[in-house]
C-alpha cells in the first residue's frame, strides 16, 4: 500500500479527492491564514499541531492504516471512527481501500432564543406567563411563577412528582436512562439528587477537561456515580477557609465536573428528568424518576458551541454504556448547523439513524431556531432564467459562506456582485476550486460532483476578508443564478445560522421551508420542533421541515416558549427555544419504554415504535388542518394519548 508522498501519483489522487466532502476539499486548498477565517473551514483543524479531527466512513479493519501512518483512531458504532491525522498525510490516507469518505465535523449551535399539562401529563406545568425578555431571569428555588394547571390523568399515573413512595406501576421514567449531551449540568443541583442527598446521575463525561488516559475517547474525564457521590459528600466550596482542615486531610482538591456556564444543559436535564425537589415537588420534569447520563460537550473554538465528532462520540458513549447495563436509553440533542442539503445523507445522520440498532434507544432532536431568521432561500428556475439570491450582510461580519444545492442535471452558471455594484465576478458551473479578489473581499469556493453519499451538486462560496481587512463587506450581495438547461430547476441556499452571525444577516427573499437544522434532519431520530403552551400556537422562531405523501419532519411539537426548569446554583429560570421542546419528548420516550421494556407490558417499545407512538397520540393545534405538515408534523406532544391502549 503507498503511504508516502513521494508514492502518490496525482491523477491517482485526484481521483481519491472524491473520497473527500467539498468543505474539507476547499479547506484544504486554503491557505491557513484563509482557514482560520471562518468557523466552518477551521472546524477540527489545530494550528498549532497542523493536526486534523477528521470524521471516517471505513470499511474493513484500520489496523495496516494505523500501522504505516501517523494517526489516532477513535472507532464509533457501525463503520465510523473519529480521526486526528496530520495535515501531511490526508493525501497517503485517501489511497486506503479501507477508507470510504471523509468529512469535517462542522460547528454545532445550541438550538436556544435566549409545559407538561400541555403535553397531556399530569402535575405543575413547567410554562409560565413570563415574556421572552425575561427569558433568562433566574426564579428562586420554590417560587412559583404561576399557579398549576389541573390536568386530567391518564389510566396509570403519568409524569408525577418524584417521591420514595411512587407506586411501582407509576411512570415516571423508573429504570430507563437519559443522556443530556450538552453543555453539562449542575450535578449539586437538589432536582438531580434522591432523598438521600445521592446523585441521580450515573455517569458524567467532562469532555473539557484533561484525558484521564483511562476512556478510550482520548478526551476529558468520566466521572462514575460513586465518584459523583464522593463529591456530594464534599464541602460545597473546598477553598473556604473553614474547609482547609478537611481539605489537608483528604489530600489535594479532587477532580469535579466543570461548571455548566451557559445553564443550558441543566435547563435541559431539568425538563427531561428534575424531581423538583429544590421546590417541593412542584416544578418537577418529565420523568422525574428516570437516571441520567450527561456529557459534557467540548468547545474548540471561541465562536462555536460544539463539533459533530464531539457529539458523534457522546452519542456513541451513551448507547455503548446503556447497551452494556441493559438500560432503556433516551437521547437529547438541542444543538443544530445550518450546513448541509438538510436531507439527512451527511455522515452525521447517517451515523445516528445508525445508531438507533444497538441496544433500546430513541434519538431525540430538536429542529433549530431558524424559522424566520432568513437563512434559507429556495426558488425554481427554468431554462434561460435568471434569478437573484440577493442577501444582506450585517456590518462587522469576519466572514460568511452561502451554500447552494442543486440537482446535477440542471446546468447552471453564477454571477456575485459587491454591495456597492462596483465589482461582480462571473462563476462558470463546473466542478472545481475557485478564487477571485473583489473590492476588499477574497472569495473562495467550491462545485462539487455527487458522490455516492450525496446525489445532489454542491457550490460552497465563502467570502473572507482582504488580508488588510478585518470585516467583509456590509450591505446587499448579489448571487445571479442563470440555467442554461433546468430539468429539476429547484435550488435551496442556505446561510449559517443565527447563532453563528449576525441577526441583521440574512436573504432578501427568504423561506421558512427547510429551516430544520443538522442532524434533526435525519430521517429515523424524532424531530421536534416547538409551539407556545399558552397559548396553543406554533413558535414562529421553530424550525420547519417538510411534508409530502412519502414522509414529514419534524415528527411532533413540544412546549418551547417560556419554559420553567433547574438553573445552575438550585434555582430555576425561564428560557425559550426549541433546545426546551426536545428534552419534553425525550422524557416522554423514556416513559414509554419505561411501559413497555421496564414493566414488561411490550419489550420492543424503543426506536420508531416510539416515534409512531408519540406521532399516533398527538393532538392537533388549532391553525393546522392538515397533518402531518412542515411546521408541527403529526401534532402536539400527548403522553396520555401516545400510551398503548
Amino acid at each position: 500500500m503507498l503511504n508516502q508522498k513521494s508514492c502518490i501519483h496525482k491523477g491517482d489522487l485526484a481521483l481519491m479527492e472524491q473520497k473527500l466532502d467539498s468543505e474539507l476539499s476547499l479547506s484544504l486548498a486554503l491557505s491557513e491564514e484563509e482557514r482560520m477565517k471562518n468557523p466552518v473551514l477551521r472546524s477540527g483543524y489545530e494550528p498549532a499541531t497542523r493536526l486534523w479531527t477528521l470524521i471516517l466512513l471505513y470499511q474493513g479493519s484500520l489496523t495496516e492504516i494505523q500501522e504505516n501512518l501517523t494517526l489516532t483512531v477513535v472507532p464509533l458504532l457501525g463503520n465510523y471512527a473519529i480521526i486526528k491525522i496530520p495535515a501531511e498525510q490526508i493525501p497517503a490516507l485517501l489511497l486506503y481501500p479501507q477508507v470510504l469518505y471523509l468529512e469535517l465535523p462542522r460547528p454545532l449551535y445550541e438550538d436556544e432564543i435566549t409545559g407538561i399539562s400541555a403535553s397531556c401529563l399530569s402535575g405543575q406545568p413547567f410554562s409560565s406567563g413570563i415574556s421572552l425578555e425575561d427569558s433568562t431571569s433566574n426564579i428562586a428555588a420554590g417560587t412559583p411563577t404561576s399557579d398549576a394547571v389541573a390536568v386530567g390523568s391518564p389510566n396509570i399515573p403519568v409524569g408525577a412528582p418524584a417521591s420514595d413512595a411512587a407506586p411501582n406501576d407509576a411512570l415516571t421514567g423508573r429504570g430507563t436512562l437519559i443522556a443530556v449531551l450538552d453543555s453539562g449540568v449542575d450535578y449539586r443541583h437538589p432536582d438531580f439528587r434522591t432523598g438521600t442527598g445521592a446523585s441521580r446521575i450515573l455517569s458524567y463525561w467532562d469532555q473539557t477537561l484533561a484525558w484521564d488516559e483511562q476512556n478510550r475517547y482520548g478526551l476529558g474525564r468520566i466521572f462514575s456515580n460513586e465518584g459523583l457521590n464522593l463529591l456530594l459528600g464534599a464541602p460545597a466550596n473546598p477553598d473556604s477557609p473553614e474547609n482547609s482542615s478537611a481539605r489537608a486531610a483528604s489530600g489535594p482538591e479532587p477532580f469535579r465536573p466543570s461548571a455548566d456556564f451557559s445553564g443550558h444543559g441543566t435547563h435541559i436535564a431539568g425538563i427531561c428528568a428534575g424531581n423538583g425537589r429544590s421546590s417541593g415537588g412542584r416544578n418537577h420534569g418529565v420523568a422525574p424518576e428516570a437516571s441520567l447520563l450527561v456529557v459534557k460537550l467540548r468547545n474548540d473554538a471561541d465562536s462555536v458551541f460544539t463539533d459533530y465528532a464531539n457529539l458523534m462520540m457522546a452519542v456513541d458513549y451513551a448507547v455503548r454504556f446503556a447497551s452494556d447495563r441493559g438500560l432503556p436509553l433516551s437521547i437529547n440533542i438541542s444543538y443544530g448547523s445550518n450546513d448541509g442539503p438538510h436531507d439527512g445523507t451527511g455522515l452525521m445522520e447517517r451515523y445516528l439513524e445508525n445508531c438507533i440498532f444497538y441496544g433500546k434507544n430513541a434519538v431525540v432532536i430538536a429542529t433549530g431556531n431558524e424559522g424566520i431568521s432568513r437563512r434559507h432561500s429556495s426558488m425554481v428556475i427554468g431554462t434561460a432564467e435568471e434569478r437573484d439570491a440577493a442577501f444582506s450582510v450585517a456590518p462587522g461580519e469576519t466572514s460568511l459562506y452561502v451554500q447552494l444545492w442543486k440537482y446535477p442535471g440542471d446546468q447552471f452558471r453564477y454571477r456575485l456582485s459587491l454591495p456597492s455594484g462596483n465589482s461582480e465576478i462571473n462563476i462558470p458551473g463546473l466542478p472545481g476550486i475557485y478564487r477571485f479578489e473583489m473590492g476588499g473581499n477574497q472569495i473562495r469556493l467550491i462545485i462539487s460532483e455527487p458522490t455516492p453519499y450525496q446525489p445532489l451538486q454542491e457550490m460552497f462560496l465563502v467570502i473572507l476578508p482582504a488580508p488588510a481587512q478585518p470585516v467583509i463587506h456590509s450591505g446587499v450581495w448579489h448571487l445571479y443564478i442563470f440555467s442554461e438547461h433546468s430539468v429539476n430547476g429547484r435550488v435551496n441556499l442556505w446561510l449559517p445560522s443565527r447563532e453563528a452571525t449576525n441577526s441583521s444577516t440574512g436573504f432578501l427573499d427568504a423561506s421558512s421551508d427547510l429551516t430544520f437544522t443538522v442532524p434533526s434532519t435525519a430521517g429515523n431520530v424524532i424531530s421536534v420542533s416547538g409551539y407556545d403552551s399558552t397559548t396553543d400556537t406554533f413558535a414562529s422562531f421553530s424550525g420547519r421541515g417538510f411534508a409530502n405523501s412519502q414522509a414529514a419532519k419534524p415528527d411532533l411539537t413540544a412546549p418551547a416558549v417560556n419554559i420553567l426548569s433547574t438553573a445552575p446554583g438550585g434555582g430555576y429560570s425561564i428560557r425559550s427555544g426549541t433546545s426546551m421542546a426536545a428534552p419534553f419528548v425525550a422524557g416522554a420516550a423514556a416513559l414509554l419504554m419505561q411501559y413497555g421494556i421496564v414493566l414488561g407490558n411490550d419489550p420492543f417499545l424503543y426506536g420508531e415504535k416510539i416515534k409512531a407512538l408519540l406521532q399516533k397520540g398527538a393532538r392537533p393545534l388549532p391553525a393546522f388542518s392538515q397533518y402531518p405538515n412542515a411546521s408541527v408534523g403529526w401534532g402536539a406532544l400527548c403522553v396520555r394519548n401516545s400510551l398503548p391502549q
